[in-house]
């Protein structure tokens, strides 16, 4: 990953993790694991929130192709630049803290995908990470 300047890409590693005894299928949508087609963070800069500037997207029903299996005990992960969606062209300390939900996951042999009124969101638990993002090379500070 390149390194972490102001202005510079601010790449991260999002890894999902199954911790049941059977295996699951999980919606990619509003996560790294799709791309930026939403917003699964809430990133603050000095205390104050840094709105989502990506794209947004409504939909239909989930094919297929739109969910991962994740095995038994296993994970998958997924990098994404946070500048891609946030301004982070100031240096400084940034708060980056997971805030949405995966929106459907079918677990037991349950069949996937699944219409829109038969979801089943599941909560994620994940700490807060905090970038102390420096100027870049020739900036002032």
């Amino acid at each position: 990953m390149p390194p972490l300047v102001a202005g510079g890409p601010a790449q991260i590693r999002f890894t999902l993790r199954n911790t049941t005894d059977a295996p699951i299928q999980a919606l990619r949508w509003n996560t790294p694991l799709e791309g930026w087609r939403g917003t699964i963070f809430q990133v603050k800069f000095q205390g104050f929130d840094r709105p989502y500037q990506g794209p947004m997207f409504k939909r239909g029903d989930p094919g297929r192709e739109e969910y991962v299996e994740i095995p038994a005990g296993k994970s998958v992960s997924a990098v994404v630049d946070l500048a891609q969606g946030y301004e982070m062209k100031n240096p400084g300390p940034y708060q980056v803290k997971v805030t949405g939900s995966l929106q459907d996951v079918a677990t037991g042999g349950e069949p996937a995908p699944r219409s829109l009124e038969r979801h089943q969101p599941a909560a994620l638990s994940c700490g807060e990470l905090l970038l102390n993002v420096p100027p870049a090379e020739g900036a002032p500070s």
